[in-house]
């Protein structure tokens, strides 16, 4: 669409703001008029400077060398933003009007929880699940995706723009009664900075953090390797806090077989949030979050909250209609019309950072089946999306141009160079030029005695996708290729494919980005084995873009930086993009304060929920 997303919109009026052609009362109304909320704007306004020569904080240095020192929003002032904001909303926060009672979230078997430890967490639902339990420094606003008080009531930035100060809640205790200190966070940030700990952010925090240090029990500095934009450095410095006097015995090699991490022991399964996990049953498909009565901050309504996974889609979804959970978050297009007619039932439909996507193991000595950049463009080309999302997601979602999802800042299809439209021809050609033919005339193309044919590995249980992965099976036969769908379980075949043994040819699957636009984490070579670029993808030119972006400290240049990288990204294709999605959570109307949401997340809104008798 070449229409500017509110992002784009917003950050052009600041910079007329800026450039002293509006002046700051101009700005909160254009802002306004915008279609943001009343709440939203105060929030955007309370970083607005007095006057233009004043704006711009952080944007550059003064001829010292030093930059405008930063204070964040404070936790009080949040609070009310966060509930204003929700007052204004549809439907509006409400006041609990019962106590107690269990939230049951369903999902399927094949996604269960994958681990106990949220450092070691790398996909979803692990890691919204265990955010309940487990928390950070900054959290994420629901209303817009920016960086908002955690277990750090404030932070600030000094005159360098590279010293970070968190001020840590002194209230906060872990959840076997132990004060939480600025010494939990000195070793959560060392075990993360640990590649043998095996979390899948060790690269993004290692590439942003210098140093870090306890200044007080409660305060912790932490130094950046320069000055990068707030909200990419935030997006890449993610650290959950782990409990020291529970972890600090145990060599990082081992933290993944670990009893805390496997739920084998929950005395060892200890964070700070307000559910304290109280079952962990993979093999019954079944996990309890049980309300944290001495919680520091906005304490559970509910007493439980249920994880409750089916075997396969059509029960997930038999069960939100029987009422046997309260909710489930991919419905199926299909479902949704018949989910909304039932008069116990709603289905929440917005759009996400997410998107479906299928990616090559450039890995030579697992296959050498895409070393060819014309292979991969060509089985793009090969694959009608625009009638897959018509016909198979019923249009809740957007054909990809680009890796760039609807809501990120970077998103600009119009400026994409290459878009991969329907074109079988374009496919077969693209082959050819690559050298694979049918030689033997049996409708499978190959090359030097090599058929052109991998599996397709995928997550199980979902008809969904099984009729995805089938309908790409029969685009690429059309162009002589063979594609093998392997379906399998996500969390014990899948995701170690994807981090630790990538032992796949060819693997789809969703993914789901942040508000800052940052795609290093899936594209830059240092994620390959340490991060979420499990495809062996490596382009010095895109590293070098990210680098800058991140660097870049004027939002519209980084931007810019952002959409360069992305072009390259989709001309040497390691991933198929094939489009946005817009989620579907289906729930029951007895869940009041539910608001699932694309900045917040699935789960945000689980302490506020109360449940109507």
């Amino acid at each position: 669409m070449s229409e500017k997303n509110l992002g784009t919109q917003i950050n052009d009026l600041y910079l007329q703001f800026c450039a002293g052609t509006i002046s700051r009362r101009q700005l909160a109304k254009r802002v306004g008029a915008l279609g943001v909320s009343a709440a939203a704007v105060n929030m955007f306004m309370r970083g607005v400077p007095a006057s233009a020569q004043d704006a711009s904080p952080m944007a550059s240095p003064s001829a010292g060398g030093t930059y405008e020192p930063f204070t964040s929003i404070k936790r009080d002032e949040w609070k009310q933003t966060l509930m204003q904001w929700w007052a204004e909303q549809d439907p509006p926060y409400e006041d609990p009007q019962n106590q107690g009672g269990q939230i049951v979230m369903g999902e399927l078997a094949s996604s269960f929880v994958s681990t106990t430890n949220y450092m070691l967490g790398s996909d979803s639902p692990t890691n919204p699940v265990l955010a309940l339990t487990f928390e950070t420094l900054v959290g994420s606003s629901p209303i817009d995706g920016a960086y908002v008080p955690g277990l750090a009531d404030y932070w600030e930035i000094a005159e360098d723009g590279k010293t970070y100060t968190f001020h840590i809640n002194p209230n906060v205790v872990w959840q076997d009664g132990t004060p939480m200190t600025s010494a939990d966070v000195v070793f959560s940030m060392d075990a993360q900075a640990n590649p043998d700990t095996g979390s899948t952010y060790t690269a993004s925090f290692n590439g942003f953090v210098g140093s870090y240090e306890a200044v007080d029990d409660h305060t912790v500095k932490l130094v950046a390797k320069d000055v990068f934009a707030q909200i990419v450095f935030h997006g890449n410095s993610y650290c959950p806090i782990m409990a020291k006097h529970i972890w600090e015995g145990v060599d990082p090699k081992n933290w993944a077989s670990d009893p805390g991490s496997t739920g084998e022991d929950l005395s060892r399964v200890v964070g700070t949030g307000p559910y304290k996990m109280t079952e962990y049953n993979p093999g019954g498909n079944r996990m309890v979050l049980t309300k944290y009565d001495e919680y520091w901050d906005q304490k559970s309504v509910v007493d439980e909250f249920v994880f409750s996974a089916a075997l396969d889609e059509t029960a997930a979804i038999e069960q939100l209609r029987a009422g046997d959970v309260d909710f489930y978050e991919n419905v199926p297009a299909a479902e949704v019309e018949s989910l909304k007619g039932q008069e116990d039932l709603n289905v929440a439909i917005y759009p996400t950072y997410s998107f479906t996507w299928w990616g090559y193991n450039l890995d030579p000595e697992k296959t050498p089946l895409f070393q060819d950049v014309k292979v991969r463009q060509a089985l793009m080309y090969a694959v009608d999306r625009q009638s897959m999302v018509d016909n198979l997601l019923l249009g809740f979602g957007e054909v990809a141009n680009g890796t760039q999802p609807t809501l990120s800042p970077a998103y600009a299809p119009d400026k994409i160079d290459t878009v991969y439209t329907y074109d079988v021809e374009k496919a077969k050609q693209l082959l050819a030029d690559a050298g694979w033919t049918d030689s033997d005339g049996d409708g499978i193309v190959d090359k030097d005695g090599t058929k052109l044919s991998f599996q397709i590995m995928y997550g199980s249980g979902s008809p969904a996708t099984d009729q995805i992965v089938a309908a790409i099976q029969e685009y690429w036969k059309a162009v002589g290729v063979d594609g093998q769908p392997n379906p399998v379980d996500f969390g014990q075949v899948l995701v170690p494919a994807l981090t630790t043994n990538f032992n796949f040819e060819l693997c789809l699957l969703g993914f789901q980005w942040d508000p800052t636009g940052d795609q290093s984490a899936m594209f830059s070579t240092d994620a390959y084995g340490a991060g979420f670029n499990a495809m062996k993808y490596s382009n010095p030119e895109v590293d070098k873009l990210y680098a800058e972006a991140a660097k870049e400290l004027d939002d519209q240049k980084r931007v810019d930086l952002l959409i360069q990288a992305t072009n390259i990204v989709n001309e040497d294709l390691p991933v198929a993009v094939l489009w946005f999605r817009s989620d579907r959570t289906g729930y029951n109307k007895r869940l009041h304060n539910f608001t699932p949401n694309a900045p917040g997340g699935l789960l945000w809104s689980v302490p506020f929920v109360w449940v109507a008798s």
